[in-house]
């Protein structure tokens, strides 16, 4: 999918502004995350590089695509058709022509590649474009029916494996990337809270937690199933949490600061009876074109804005909390809405808040 060109023009006057205000005079762009980004295109053969098959050079005047004989041709002509770009070809037996080549056009020292400027430069992909909340929309409903399906189908006997395998075939159909794919059987739960998919076999009780990347964007969300009566036990943790879940989801408000939110998840943690729980692992943050653009701290000074898309994953040993939202000026909604999947709703302070229950089969 190639990004419309007023969409490409807008976020190219982004670049050039950061561009003015750092004294920059040009960006080469080479990795994936921000390829897909400015342009929709799929600048890859390897997903599991960080870098991309191709850069793109911006300067004050220009954008260039810049590739190797190999891949020139097909992203012009598959990827990046309907966006006007000046391309640069090299044989890829000769990369040392790639900087000579450059050279040609910003004579300049100060070029910096988006990785070297880090963050600073990934902050101009935070504020959503309205076009990509419509897209994130799409991305999370179908990490939400991936889920759902999942969740009804697999039955005790099915090993962890077979569950997360379920996901990737599913996820075919949504033409989604699971790149975040984990399952958790029973004791697993409590043990861990980055559960890869081992043979276990499940017996009473699983959870699976998925990142689905689809338009380049990625939703986060996890769901819970219990075969037979849930155990008081588990029933105490998960109320637990879907109460902290719920402190989290509606402190996430335009002007807040993230560790204000924070702070009031780590309050929620300790009225919920489970004060040191938080430390055992991180309490999500702001999505987008990452799973997570950053992870909240107590101290991150980040301030919330409407139009930004935030997935929060609170954990108590043993179960989970977690959906994709988006920061609206009303307050947040959640985008990774199952349809069928039964709810509880929470009350969190003058809030009232629908949360994924734990799946009775």
């Amino acid at each position: 999918m190639v990004w419309s060109k007023q969409e490409f023009d807008t976020k190219v006057a982004r670049i050039r502004n950061f561009m003015a205000k750092e004294d920059i005079d040009g960006i080469l762009i080479t990795t994936q995350v921000t390829f897909k980004w400015l342009t929709g295109a799929r600048p890859y053969v390897n997903v599991s590089s960080e870098k991309s098959c191709a850069d793109l050079l911006v300067t004050k005047s220009g954008v260039y695509l810049v590739a190797n004989n190999i891949e020139a041709k097909r992203l012009v002509e598959e990827e990046l058709n309907g966006i006007f770009l000046e391309k640069i070809k090299y044989p890829w037996w000769e990369p040392f022509q790639l900087q000579s080549l450059l050279n040609e056009i910003v004579t300049s020292k100060k070029v910096f590649t988006d990785k070297e400027l880090g963050d600073k430069f990934a902050r101009l992909r935070w504020d959503l474009l309205p076009e990509e909340q419509e897209r994130f929309y799409d991305t999370a409903k179908c990490v939400a029916d991936i889920l759902e399906k999942v969740a009804y189908y697999f039955k005790p006997g099915d090993s962890e494996q077979d569950v997360a395998s379920l996901v990737k075939e599913i996820s075919v159909d949504y033409d989604v990337n699971p790149v975040v794919n984990l399952v958790a059987a029973d004791d697993r739960a409590f043990k861990y809270r980055h559960p890869l998919p081992t043979e276990k076999k499940i017996e009473k009780y699983a959870l699976i937690a998925i990142s689905g990347e689809k338009h380049g964007l990625v939703a986060s969300a996890t769901r819970l199933v219990h075969f037979g009566t849930v155990p008081a036990e588990l029933k105490k943790r998960h109320e637990a949490v879907l109460l902290i879940d719920a402190a989290f989801i509606t402190s996430t408000l335009p002007g807040v600061k993230v560790k204000e939110i924070f702070i009031r998840g780590q309050k929620a943690y300790e009225a919920a009876g489970y004060p040191e729980e938080w430390k055992n692992h991180h309490q999500g943050g702001m999505a987008g074109y990452n799973s997570r653009e950053f992870r909240a701290t107590p101290y991150c000074e980040e301030t919330v804005k409407e139009g930004q898309v935030f997935a929060w994953n609170p954990t108590i040993a043993g179960v989970k909390s977690e959906d994709t939202i988006l920061v609206k000026r009303d307050g947040p909604e959640i985008l990774t809405v199952s349809d069928n999947f039964p709810v509880k709703e929470v009350k969190y302070g003058e809030f009232f808040i629908k949360r994924p229950d734990i799946l009775i089969r």
